[in-house]
């Protein structure tokens, strides 16, 4: 094959000549006539400027004028100097700036010195006034002088003043001076008569007016000799020369460097022509290994082919075989395939399936809006893999859950949507059996694990007598491990909550002090059987939001573990502090072995024991910290450790730091009402105010009366439950009137509050006999809510109603309630509770939820309706509880404790707690236990 030059190395040849041409116009020398004639101008210009300024002069000196210097003068030399505003074209932007900023210059110049011209002109023509009326004057003075040396240098002063006209300048005026003191002097010598002293004044004045404006003439004359306009027009002229050479300059450069790109084309192009002719000798054998290697491609080429068609027949069998649902959709959101999996899963034929709209065909018409909303949008996006779980419609009407995962695939041709269809309805029922195996673990496995605790407790506590010292020992053995399987089947339950986000948190402001000593006062015991120390270290006051129960746990769990690794005599540091960031760190820190390094990345992990020859034998279950770290990181925080070796260990979390708000709001009363009416009687606004508050607050429901007259007749149309009455009331003694409360049948019983700021004679004894107590003001609550439920519940032991389907548990709580002093009533269902509360109203109500016939929640509900609402109630259920089960489960003042997570002095504190008392008002003959057969 025959080498030859390629078309684009002739073009390219060609066109380097045709800008080698262009260069060579290009960097010709420009035309000169243009400056020339700017010049020319300029020149002319400034001789003009010369000869105007010499015809001011010789009109000065008195002669006669060769050009004139008249007002059109000036205007024709500035309409010269705006026509050389139109420079030749070779200057710059910057040159023209220049050059124009020297023609406003010689302007300016031009129309000051046409100023000062006027201006020294018409002083002129003032002088030639002055000059004219001066021998008068002088002949005036003269006259009214007598003969003396005066009247002779009066009638010098006349020749003086000419000469000094005539010959203009410093020396005439000093010669003009000099006369008017020697015309002083003589003054003094010779005593002159007043009107001969006042012509000499005159004449004075006239002098000194007449030489001040001679003065001022010649210094407007040489102000205009002196900054004339020739000079503007000189340096007018040398700008315009500077600028031009540095154009010339400019050019000349310019052209060099043409001449120093044409030689580099010029080089190129023959380098260019040379290389051409080697590639052309080089084509033709380029050309024949071009053809061996086309073969060689056909021949991959078609091997490629033959794999693509089997990893077609490949894909299309996977999409054939999975058993996830696959569907293509085009652009426009229409099915384009839709593979076996799909068809089945929809329960329709892929024949009817594509082109139909997806979201018509998969998505039922009952679909809140949202969902349908939040699949349109992951159908839309265009970045990476959308995936939810909605509900789905087969082709019968059936709706099945469903994970729907998008992907937007861009390849060849418009953009296409593939949608994974997975079908969870094998998923949901194994969720469902997981939950319900939950369920039962949590009330069938914790119930008789908490009647077992609480009955060996009891054992230990000696209730049925001293135990032998081994049977105590078996008994205190038997509890313990009840105690470590109560807490494993707690930390599974708790640990899968936990991973299936069901683990809800009560968030609430908690003090880092408070969390602190509740962690510390619960593993008191155990760290000083261990021998081992509690120190705290709280920097400040810093406050967290979280669920204190959970954060106490964690701490626990943290300070449990450093207690068990720590040697005799060691202390453990629980520390809280505000750290640089604004953040709440909590610290644990032990003084025992460390944590070797090795052994850290796996410490968080579930059943993880670091060593079996040492932690075995300190016991626990290896869940511990997998459950504290996941309670941290719900807090939005994490869990770190840090262990030198040989040094100990420290564990530490940080949590968000709470913003105490500024005080001001307070929290809005409830609204809802008891079946417990309680009337107040006061005209104190504010303590009714307080006492509405702090009553509603309570259940009760109350009404005020502001006068006596207004209480009586709210008693007779309706009785309260109880009195509340400020003796302080304007309109009468209120002592009378409960008395006479007390004298009638229908109120003798009622019971009745007295509140006073100071006591009364006679209110000893009449109050024995009138009022349940005398509470003076301000007023205690906590003594006033005591008083008023000892007043209106029924006389007798406090009693408290068991309410467990377990009889076990019920007995085991009795039997620990009874130690207390209270006395228990017992019913093993929802209906024998509603009947009992209803029977004989209870002080305290333990219930439990998973009950038969009625369970915890509808007997909440019943009781709610009556009088009972505001009976304190103790929730003690197997069940976890969301907050939403916590606020139906309410009455009066709840306790929400947990089977199997709450101690037996947790649970025995809140009875305390909610009894308020009522465990001292013993009766001396105790009724006996009642219970429903």
């Amino acid at each position: 094959m025959e080498p030859r030059l390629s078309k684009r190395s002739a073009a390219l040849a060609a066109g380097a000549l045709v800008l080698l041409c262009a260069l060579f116009i290009l960097g010709r020398p420009g035309s000169t006539a243009d400056h020339d004639h700017y010049r020319t101008r300029l020149r002319q210009l400034r001789v003009a400027t010369s000869e105007l300024e010499q015809d001011v002069l010789r009109q000065r000196v008195g002669m006669a004028q060769l050009h004139g210097s008249s007002d059109q003068d000036f205007d024709a030399l500035a309409a010269r100097a705006q026509q050389l505003r139109s420079a030749p074209g070779f200057l710059p932007a910057e040159g023209m700036r220049s050059l124009n900023a020297s023609l406003d210059t010689y302007l300016r110049v031009l129309e000051g010195s046409r100023a000062i011209l006027a201006a020294a002109r018409e002083k002129d023509q003032q002088l030639a006034g002055l000059r004219e009326a001066y021998p008068g004057v002088v002949a005036a003075t003269a006259a009214s002088l007598p003969q003396g040396p005066p009247r002779a240098h009066v009638e010098a002063m006349d020749v003086d003043v000419l000469l000094a006209s005539r010959a203009p300048g410093e020396a005439s005026g000093a010669r003009v001076e000099a006369s008017l003191a020697r015309l002083a002097r003589a003054r003094e010598q010779q005593p002159l008569p007043a009107p001969a002293l006042a012509a000499l004044d005159t004449l004075e004045a006239r002098t000194r007016e007449l030489l001040a404006l001679q003065r001022a003439t010649d210094a407007s004359f040489q102000a205009l000799l002196d900054h004339g306009a020739t000079g503007e027009a000189e340096r007018l002229i040398t700008t315009y020369l500077q600028l031009q050479e540095q154009s010339q300059s400019r050019a000349e450069r310019t052209r060099i460097v043409l001449f120093g790109v044409c030689l580099l084309l010029v080089v190129y192009v023959l380098v260019v022509l040379v290389r051409l002719a080697r590639a052309s000798a080089a084509l033709g054998e380029l050309n024949r290994g071009l053809e061996e290697r086309v073969a060689e491609r056909t021949q991959a080429l078609s091997a490629a082919s033959a794999e693509a068609r089997a990893s077609d027949a490949r894909k299309a069998a996977i999409l054939e075989a999975s058993p996830d649902g696959i569907v293509v959709l085009d652009e426009s959101g229409r099915v384009a395939e839709f593979n076996p999996a799909a068809a089945s899963h929809f329960r329709l034929p892929s024949a009817r399936a594509v082109g139909a709209d997806f979201l018509s065909l998969a998505l039922p018409a009952s679909l809140p809006a949202s969902q349908r909303e939040a699949v349109h949008a992951a159908l839309l996006q265009e970045n990476g893999a959308a995936r939810l779980e909605s509900p789905c419609l087969r082709a019968d009407g059936d709706v099945f859950p469903a994970e729907l995962t998008f992907a937007r695939v861009h390849a060849d041709g418009p953009p296409r949507t593939t949608v994974f269809v997975r079908d969870l309805t094998e998923r949901k029922a194994v969720e469902r059996m997981k939950n319900e195996f939950i369920s039962t673990v949590s009330h069938e496995l914790r119930t008789p694990l908490t009647s077992i605790r609480g009955s060996l407790g009891l054992l230990e506590n000696g209730i049925v007598g001293e135990l032998p010292s081994q049977a105590l020992d078996m008994v205190r053995i038997a509890r313990t491990n009840t105690e470590r399987l109560i807490r494993l089947i707690n930390d599974i339950l708790d640990l899968e909550k936990m991973e299936s986000g069901m683990l809800e948190l009560k968030l609430q402001p908690q003090t880092a002090q408070d969390l602190v000593e509740a962690t510390l006062a619960g593993v008191q015991g155990m760290a000083e059987a261990a021998h081992v120390t509690l120190r705290s270290d709280v920097e400040g006051a810093p406050q967290v939001k979280g669920d204190r129960d959970r954060l106490i746990q964690v701490l626990t769990n943290l300070v449990s573990n450093a207690i068990k690794f720590s040697p005799q005599g060691a202390s453990v540091v629980v520390a809280a502090g505000l750290t640089a960031d604004g953040r709440v760190r909590f610290s644990v820190t032990d003084q025992g072995s460390g944590i070797p390094e090795e052994k850290l990345p796996r410490l968080f992990g579930r059943f993880q024991q670091l060593d079996a020859s040492d932690t075995r034998s300190k016991g626990g279950t290896g869940l511990g910290l997998a459950i504290s770290q996941a309670i941290v990181e719900q807090h939005g925080g994490r869990i770190d450790v840090s262990s030198p070796p040989g040094q100990g260990a420290t564990f530490h979390f940080t949590l968000e730091a709470l913003r105490v708000a500024a005080p001001g709001a307070t929290a809005a009363l409830p609204t809802d009402e008891s079946r417990h009416n309680v009337l107040i009687v006061t005209a104190d606004a504010d303590l009714s105010t307080l006492l509405r508050g702090l009553l509603s607050h309570e259940g009760y429901r109350v009404v005020r009366a502001a006068t006596l007259s207004e209480a009586a007749q709210a008693v007779e149309h309706a009785l309260p439950d109880a009195l509340v009455v400020d003796t302080q009331m304007p309109d009468g003694p209120v002592l009378d009137w409960v008395r006479r409360l007390r004298e009638q049948p229908r109120t003798r019983e009622l019971p009745v509050l007295a509140l006073a700021g100071r006591s009364h004679a006679g209110v000893k004894d009449a109050g024995t006999a009138l009022l349940v107590d005398w509470l003076p003001t301000p007023v205690d609550e906590t003594r006033l809510l005591k008083t008023l439920r000892y007043a209106m519940r029924q006389p007798g032991q406090a009693r408290v109603l068991v309410v467990d389907d377990d009889a076990t548990t019920r007995r085991v709580l009795c039997a620990q309630f009874e130690r207390l002093g209270a006395l228990c009533i017992e019913a093993a269902d929802g209906e024998s509770a509603v009947a009992l509360a209803r029977d004989t109203p209870p002080d305290l109500i333990v219930l439990d939820v998973g009950l038969p016939r009625l369970d915890g929640f509808e007997v909440v509900d019943i009781l709610r309706q009556g009088k009972g609402r505001a009976t304190p109630l103790i929730v003690f259920t197997g069940r976890e509880l969301s907050r939403t089960d916590q606020r139906q489960l309410t009455l009066g003042i709840t306790r929400h404790l947990t089977k199997a997570r709450a101690s037996e002095e947790e649970l025995l504190a809140s009875v305390r707690e909610l009894l308020n008392g009522l465990l001292a008002r013993r009766d001396a003959a105790a009724e006996p236990r009642k219970a429903l057969p």
